[in-house]
């Protein structure tokens, strides 16, 4: 091994001194992610209250580390640098060539949707809770209001125009998704990807017991999964044309259409789209004007939306902003409150007081706010406080109390980023239907098919594949690693940066408004990051020379 480790060195010094420096820093960032952020973080965190000795030894024994894994990704970057996907041989049969584009578009489609109408026999008309029967209301009644995306609601009461059942709704959500998987596999085959990446990226798109869960659910987060697969297709035709694919009028334009979904099926889609098109215009040079026109009109696009129609539909637009945006500090003070009251600031136990009796706290579960945000006045009482003042005696608590402030933020956190988890975190994702004015209810004679599938689902989630499904801190680091090992590749590096960022900016930036661990945030990351990896690795029509195959 001390050998590899001086053909790495010896490979990086022989680098342009602009790429040398370049892929020391990525090294280091990564090596600092993995000690501090993936190992140290949860180590220290284990121990509440927060012995000096143990920060001591835990610390020292951080820095130590340094160094091995800092050689070791040096090692990968070099092992890696001239690597390449295999791509099948050409067809030089059209109808040959035909036939096996429509037999992997069909297995796309067909394998996932098999699959999702098994759940949805068993489940049928699918699952909601008060949110999906909220939106349901507002289609039925048509009063729309913004506390949940209208953009998405529309999609909804589009659908209900056909036929006007939330069964019908959900089977439209399930058959789109099947039809974007089969598309996205369809694509990648017309691009030549190997037979095992075609059933690798169909095992993630169909496999995750998580993925029939929530697209039971007609929730903007199934929505945003099936923009985002889509959207993963326009990603595999920029990368493999270098950007040509996205010179024509008819593309960029539903190039465009779909930035727009994404952006305003969930408020916080703009978290993508945003920096996806900044990145664009700074490292995809051959796209810059496409970028720049795609980032004017996707803005307008969503003003048009948001504004004179959604006044044409009569949307009305509570304030929610504020109390939508303060999860994390409300998460901190609450696990204060629970486990070192004394530590809040006299303002903030006058805020607590206005919550309510103590009897409410026996359902607070630490570090997850969600538990009590619903149940309890808390979001009146946050609405009728300053947002001022409720920062400043967030902070004079953090200041009275930061070891334990540190470990509420790891808490509440963690789900987003840490490799590691908890049978908590698919909580949120148990099927349900709620009591309803529709009489909407689940089928009785379906009773056993849906404790045999919850049995067989339960049985995943429990077994060791579940960490390539249910933790999106794997697939974050998976992506960062790809992105790391290909930097190196001529025309790779800062374009990889633009497929990958955007992904880190959504997932770190909604991390911070988290009320507790809501996989369906984040569960596209599962479905799409595995094609991403391949297409990072994979050939983008630039010189290559000799390259290794994978």
């Amino acid at each position: 091994m001390c050998r590899q480790i001086k053909l790495a060195r010896a490979w990086y010094a022989e680098q342009k001194k602009s790429t040398r420096v370049m892929l020391e820093l990525l090294t280091g960032l990564v090596t600092c992610y993995l000690i501090f952020l993936l190992w140290l973080i949860p180590q220290m965190m284990a121990a509440v209250p927060m012995d000096t000795k143990y920060w001591k030894v835990k610390l020292l024994a951080a820095l130590v580390m340094l160094i091995p894994v800092y050689l070791g990704l040096q090692w990968g970057v070099y092992r890696c640098s001239g690597m390449i996907l295999s791509e099948t041989s050409p067809c030089t049969d059209p109808k040959k060539e035909r036939r096996r584009l429509i037999f992997w578009a069909v297995l796309g489609f067909g394998a996932v949707f098999i699959w999702m109408m098994v759940y949805f026999y068993a489940y049928f008309p699918g699952s909601f809770d008060w949110d999906n029967l909220d939106q349901w209301w507002q289609i039925q009644n048509h009063q729309y209001d913004t506390w949940h995306p209208v953009f998405h609601t529309l999609i909804i009461a589009l659908f209900s125009k056909i036929v006007n059942h939330y069964g019908f709704v959900v089977f439209m959500q399930l058959l789109l998704y099947s039809l974007v998987c089969g598309y996205l596999v369809y694509t990648m085959a017309k691009w030549r990807f190997p037979v095992w990446a075609l059933v690798l990226t169909e095992f993630f798109l169909a496999a995750n017991p998580q993925t029939h869960r929530i697209l039971l659910f007609m929730w903007k987060d199934s929505a945003l999964t099936v923009f985002m697969v889509l959207f993963t297709v326009y990603l595999v035709n920029i990368w493999k044309t270098n950007g040509q694919w996205l010179k024509k009028k008819r593309n960029l334009a539903v190039f465009i259409l779909v930035l727009i979904s994404i952006s305003l099926v969930r408020h916080n889609g703009i978290l993508y789209t945003i920096p996806l098109l900044i990145l664009m215009l700074l490292f995809f040079r051959e796209l810059r004007r496409e970028a720049a026109v795609s980032l004017v009109l996707m803005l307008a696009g969503m003003w048009i939306i948001e504004h004179p129609i959604y006044d044409l539909v009569g949307a009305s637009r509570p304030d929610q902003t504020y109390v939508e945006t303060v999860g994390v500090p409300m998460t901190i003070l609450c696990n204060v409150h629970e486990m070192a009251p004394e530590s809040l600031s006299p303002e903030a136990a006058e805020f607590f007081a206005k919550i309510g009796p103590e009897k409410r706290w026996k359902i607070y579960e630490m570090g997850n706010y969600n538990s009590f945000k619903f149940v309890t006045n808390a979001n009146t009482v946050i609405k009728e406080t300053d947002p001022a003042e409720f920062l400043k005696f967030t902070a004079e608590t953090i200041k009275n109390a930061p070891g334990l402030s540190l470990q509420a933020f790891y808490e509440v956190t963690r789900m987003v980023w840490d490799i590691r988890g908890t049978e908590e975190w698919h909580a949120d994702l148990e099927y349900q239907i709620r009591e309803n004015d529709w009489n909407f209810s689940y089928v009785k004679n379906r009773e056993g098919v849906r404790t045999a599938l919850n049995d067989f689902d339960e049985w995943v989630l429990n077994s060791p594949v579940d960490y390539l499904f249910s933790y999106n801190g794997t697939h974050l680091l998976i992506l960062i690693l790809c992105t790391l090992f290909v930097f190196i590749r001529k025309g790779k590096g800062w374009k990889a940066m633009t497929l990958i960022l955007p992904i880190l900016a959504y997932s770190y930036g909604t991390m911070l408004l988290l009320c507790g661990p809501t996989y369906r945030f984040f569960h596209f990351d599962s479905v799409i990051f595995a094609p991403l990896c391949l297409l990072l690795f994979s050939r983008t029509g630039e010189k290559e020379g000799e390259q290794k195959t994978v």
